[in-house]
């Protein structure tokens, strides 16, 4: 098969040429088409950022907003509460808190140690919004002095936002969720620490937030606390036991801690890396709330910020692949069609080759280059014809000729012989009676005067008839030799 391909590109000059426009066509196309989509992939890739950043942000400013009423309302609370340290005032205070802001969870006054004398040494007013329902208790007597959510701004001596942590404590209400709490401090008149205000969000409803940011089909948010843990990931089973350095796949741990780091530091940015196995975009930027650490980012796979790109891309390629090969069908066409003349005279110069030289041919109609070759070649074969003709002619000429000059030779072979045979005949015919006469003359020479008269007689009568056989003889090769000379005339 290869090599039958390869022999059709040797014998098929229109092949070759179709195959040559149609590769500087694709060279042409891909250079082209290359700088045009990696501008598009730039810039996909830049609306990408802005589309994620701008989710991010949103989802920020919405998280920050409820934290900011959260702040706001337990601010207010530290303020007011002081002036109204009643059990019952405290527990009132804090249902009210829970009615009226849908977004908390749970609020706690928590009094320190023996500040109600009557109530024994541990007093905290808790409210927890548990589905549709309110719950206000004081709650069981529980060491929370040494609680994050107590002593935190108790040491800090301000406000702060404290890490997601399990509320169950064995014997008192508690939320089922992981909370993340506003402590505030709370001071008297004359600003003596006496408890804390804690104002607890459900880490699930953050963590629904979360994960709800999706800005493409196959995105995943996470957001994570200050030592790298998960506060909010797709995978619940890893929430808040694992962290985003213990979580990073071989192949990208260094791009995950670099990640990692970042994130914990406050800074915002884009990084790519591998996720699950595939090339992924993660976005990331921080809570912007002080004190809280926490970081947010977007997972986007880059078949996700792609996906327009890569079908385009595959519909680009699969018009580009149909023209390219209807644009080879349509050169080889078009140049076979030209070349054709070509053929013909290919085909021509082999029967030329192979001494026929009278097959007709139309002249060409067309004025180029190769039509004037063709009509060129006519003339020229026809000359050629002409040409041979003539020799063909000269040649059956030469051939007549040279076979006259055979028969001619053959004839005078034939006469030479014949002349050889007469001449020999000739002389017997000539020496017998020269022989008659020369034994004759010596007989009488020897024996003249012995002979009768009658012999002498018989002798010269017979020498007489061998003078005349000669002169016979002799005569008749007078006439043969004229005969000859006027033959020859």
């Amino acid at each position: 098969m290869k090599n039958r391909l390869f022999r059709n590109l040797r014998e098929h000059i229109s092949l070759r040429l179709g195959l040559t426009i149609v590769l500087i066509i694709t060279v042409f196309f891909t250079l082209m088409f290359g700088f045009l989509f990696y501008r598009c992939k730039r810039y996909i890739q830049r609306v990408a950022i802005e589309r994620a950043t701008q989710s991010l942000e949103n989802t920020v400013v919405r998280i920050n907003g409820i934290m900011d009423e959260t702040e706001l309302v337990t601010n207010h609370m530290a303020q007011t509460t002081p002036h109204h340290l009643h059990p019952d005032s405290l527990l009132a205070f804090t249902r009210r808190a829970i009615v009226e802001n849908s977004f908390l969870t749970g609020m706690a006054i928590s009094m320190e140690p023996d500040f109600f004398p009557e109530m024994g040494r541990y007093f905290s007013a808790y409210s927890l919004r548990q589905g549709d329902s309110i719950t206000t208790v004081r709650e069981g007597p529980f060491e929370y002095f040494e609680k994050v959510w107590y002593s935190s701004p108790r040491n800090q001596g301000s406000p702060c936002w404290v890490d997601a942590y399990d509320d169950y404590n064995e014997g008192t209400l508690s939320s089922p969720d992981i909370l993340t709490s506003y402590c505030c401090p709370m001071r008297d008149a004359e600003g003596h620490y006496v408890g804390s205000l804690t104002a607890s969000l459900t880490l699930k409803w953050i963590s629904q937030a979360v994960t709800s940011l999706q800005p493409y089909p196959h995105s995943a948010a996470i957001m994570v606390g200050r030592n790298g843990v998960y506060l909010a990931h797709p995978d619940t089973a890893k929430l808040y036991r694992e962290t985003i350095f213990s979580d990073a796949a071989p192949e990208a741990r260094r791009d995950i801690d670099a990640l990692g780091k970042a994130m914990l530091a406050g800074r915002s940015g884009m990084t790519e890396t591998i996720v699950d196995g595939q090339d992924a975009f993660i976005f990331y930027t921080p809570l912007k709330r002080t004190g809280t650490g926490w970081s947010i980012a977007i997972v986007c796979p880059a078949s996700d910020i792609f996906a327009r790109y890569n079908r385009l891309f595959a519909f680009v390629m699969v018009i580009i692949s149909v023209g390219l090969l209807l644009l080879l069908f349509v050169c080889y066409q078009v140049i076979r069609r030209n070349i054709q003349p070509l053929k013909q005279l290919d085909l021509q110069a082999q029967r030329i080759a192979d001494g026929v030289f009278d097959e007709p041919l139309n002249r060409s109609p067309r004025h180029d280059s190769i039509g004037r070759l063709a009509n060129s070649f006519i003339l020229m074969k026809q000359s050629l014809a002409e040409s041979v003709s003539a020799i063909q002619r000269v040649n059956n000429e030469l051939q007549q000729h040279n076979d006259e000059l055979t028969e001619a030779y053959q004839l005078k072979i034939d006469a030479n012989r014949k002349k050889a045979e007469f001449i020999h005949d000739m002389y017997h015919e000539i020496r017998t009676p020269l022989n008659i006469i020369s034994g004759f003359a010596q007989v009488l020479t020897a024996s003249c005067n012995s002979l009768e008269p009658d012999e002498i007689t018989d002798i010269t009568e017979r020498m007489q008839e061998s003078a005349n056989d000669i002169s016979r003889l002799t005569r008749e090769l007078g006439e043969i030799a004229t005969n000859i000379s006027k033959t020859e005339k």
